[in-house]
C-alpha cells in the first residue's frame, strides 16, 4: 500500500502570472530587469544632478537589500545619501544595514543628525551597533541622542562591546521564556512576541534570565499543553561569553553545524546570540581583514577612510618595509664590483627574486588558510614544512629547467650574445635553491608568528619580501661568482 503524499489539487485555478512576490530565477551572467534599471542609471551618473542622482530611490527600492547596498558602495558617499533621503525609509535602512560599516557611516556622515538617526533607528540591532561603533565617538553620540531612550541605551550598550568579540556580533532580538512556563502559556508567548526568523530553538531562562537550556518548536507543538517548559528543555547547551573573539564563534559554528549560539554573561544571563548570518558576515570581514593585514594595512580601513587614518595605519609599515628592503640590497652592495664586472648577471637576479617571491607567497597562503582552519597540529609542522621543501624542490626544479633554457636560447638565437647556456646551468640551479627556501620561509614565518603569539597574517608578506629577495640575491650572486670562472665568456 502507498501513500500520496502530492498536495492536494487547489479549490481555484493558480493564476500562472507573477504577482506583487514573483520568484526571481538568478541567471548566470544576467542581470533581473530591476537590476538593469539602476545600471542604466548609474551609467548618467558622471553627468547627472542632484535630481537625476534621486531618480535612483525608486529603482533600488525594488532591489533586494543586499544589492540596494552595493549600488550605494559604488556611488559616492555623498550621492549615497542623496539617494537614500529620497527611499522609503525601511528600505533605505535595509540597504544601509547590508553595507560594509565603515562605507554606512561614511554615507552617514553626509545626513543630517535626524535623518541619520531615523535609519539607525530602523535597524537591527546589532547591525545599527556596527554602524555606530565605525562612527567618529561626536558623531555616534549626537545620533544616540536623537533615538528613542530605551533604543539609545541598547545601542550604546553594544557599541562598548568589541567589534571583533560575540558581544560586538550579536543581536539582542532574541526571544526566551520562563523554564517555569507551561507549554500551553509559552507558545501562546510566543505568538504574541516577535521571533527572529533564524532562531530555530527558544531559549529557555530562569526568574533571573539565567540560561536553563533550549526547546525546539516542534516539542512545543508536540507537548502536552500542561506540561511545564522545565521539563523538556534541552539542557546540554553551549554558550559563550560576550568577550569571546569573532573567530573563535565562527569556529564554532563550522564546527557544531549551528544555527544560533546564545550569548551570556558570567553569571549566565542571556544576553543574546550570535546567527548563522552574522557568522557569515565575520568570514566575510576576516578573509578582507587578512588580505589587509598581510600587506601592512590596517584591517579597519576603509575606502572612503579619512586622510589620516591612512597615513597613520600605512605609515608604519611602509617605513618598516623600506627597512626590510634595504636589508635585501645590502646582499647587492657587496657584489657590487662583481655586478659592475660583469653586468649580464643584473638581466638574471630580479626574474629568480620574482619567482621566489611568487613561490614563497603560495606556501605562506596555504599555511594560513590551514591556521585558520585548525588543520595544522604542532606534532605534524615538521612533516608539513617537509612537504613544502618537497614541493619546492620540484617546482624549482621545473622552472629552473625552462630559466635555464630560455638563457641558452638567447644566446643560440644572437639576441644577447653575451648570455650562455653555462650562465643558464648557474641560474637555473640558483632558480631550484631560490624556490626551496621560499617555500620553507612562506610556511616557516606565520608558524612562528602564531607560536609567538602574534597574528599570523600581520605583515607577513613584508617580511617574506625581505627574506626572500636577499637569499635569492645572495644565492645567485654568491653561486654566479664562485663560479665566474667556468661560465663567463671570455674573447
Amino acid at each position: 500500500m502507498t501513500t500520496d503524499r502530492s498536495p492536494p489539487e487547489p479549490d481555484e485555478p493558480i493564476d500562472p502570472s507573477p504577482g506583487e512576490d514573483e520568484i526571481i530565477v538568478h541567471e548566470p551572467g544576467r542581470d533581473t530587469p530591476e537590476e538593469q534599471a539602476v545600471d542604466e542609471l548609474l551609467e548618467t551618473l558622471p553627468t547627472a544632478t542632484e535630481a537625476e542622482v534621486g531618480e535612483l530611490a525608486p529603482a533600488m527600492e525594488d532591489l533586494p537589500p543586499a544589492d540596494a547596498a552595493d549600488t550605494l558602495e559604488s556611488l559616492q558617499p555623498e550621492q549615497s545619501a542623496e539617494v537614500l533621503t529620497q527611499m522609503e525609509e525601511e528600505s533605505a535602512a535595509d540597504a544601509l544595514a547590508h553595507m560594509d560599516s565603515a562605507l554606512a557611516a561614511t554615507v552617514l556622515l553626509d545626513l543630517e543628525p535626524e535623518e541619520a538617526a531615523a535609519f539607525i533607528d530602523e535597524m537591527e540591532p546589532d547591525d545599527a551597533a556596527d554602524i555606530l561603533q565605525a562612527l567618529p565617538k561626536d558623531s555616534c553620540a549626537t545620533i544616540l541622542k536623537r533615538l528613542p531612550l530605551r533604543k539609545a541605551a541598547l545601542l550604546g550598550k553594544l557599541a562598548l562591546y568589541d567589534p571583533r568579540s560575540a558581544g560586538g556580533v550579536m543581536t539582542t532580538d532574541i526571544l526566551v521564556v520562563r523554564a517555569g512556563m507551561t507549554i500551553a502559556q509559552a507558545i501562546e508567548f510566543i505568538r504574541t512576541h516577535p521571533m527572529d526568523e533564524t532562531q530555530s530553538d527558544v531559549y529557555a531562562v530562569d526568574d533571573e534570565r539565567r540560561l536553563v537550556g533550549a526547546i525546539t518548536l516542534r516539542q512545543l507543538l508536540f507537548t502536552d499543553d500542561k506540561e511545564l517548559v522545565s521539563a523538556h528543555v534541552t539542557a546540554d547547551l553551549d554558550a559563550v561569553l560576550p568577550t569571546v573573539d569573532r573567530e573563535e564563534v565562527a569556529e564554532l559554528f563550522q564546527k557544531y553545524d549551528y544555527i544560533t549560539l546564545p550569548v551570556v554573561d558570567e553569571e549566565r544571563r542571556i544576553l543574546g546570540m550570535v546567527t548563522v548570518d552574522d557568522v557569515m558576515d565575520i568570514i566575510s570581514a576576516e578573509r578582507a581583514d587578512d588580505a589587509l593585514k598581510l600587506v601592512g594595512v590596517r584591517e579597519n580601513e576603509a575606502a572612503y577612510g579619512s586622510i589620516g587614518g591612512k597615513f597613520r595605519g600605512r605609515s608604519p609599515w611602509l617605513l618598516m618595509n623600506l627597512l626590510t628592503a634595504q636589508a635585501a640590497s645590502a646582499v647587492l652592495l657587496f657584489y657590487h664590483g662583481f655586478i659592475e664586472a660583469i653586468p649580464v648577471v643584473a638581466a638574471v637576479f630580479p626574474v629568480i627574486a620574482n619567482e621566489s617571491g611568487n613561490t614563497g607567497q603560495q606556501s605562506l597562503a596555504v599555511v594560513l588558510r590551514g591556521l585558520v582552519l585548525d588543520q595544522i597540529k604542532r606534532e605534524m609542522v615538521f612533516k608539513m614544512l617537509a612537504r613544502e621543501v618537497a614541493s619546492g624542490l620540484l617546482t624549482g626544479a621545473l622552472v629552473g629547467l625552462f630559466f635555464a633554457l630560455s638563457i641558452a636560447l638567447l644566446n643560440l638565437t644572437g639576441i644577447m650574445p653575451e648570455m650562455s647556456w653555462r650562465l643558464g646551468a648557474v641560474a637555473g640551479a640558483a632558480m631550484m635553491a631560490a624556490m626551496t627556501a621560499a617555500c620553507l620561509i612562506g610556511a616557516g614565518i606565520p608558524l612562528l608568528l602564531d607560536r609567538l603569539g602574534f597574528d599570523p597574517a600581520t605583515a607577513s608578506s613584508i617580511f617574506l619580501t625581505m627574506l626572500t629577495d636577499g637569499l635569492s640575491y645572495a644565492i645567485f650572486l654568491t653561486l654566479a661568482f664562485v663560479m665566474r670562472g667556468w661560465w663567463v665568456l671570455t674573447p
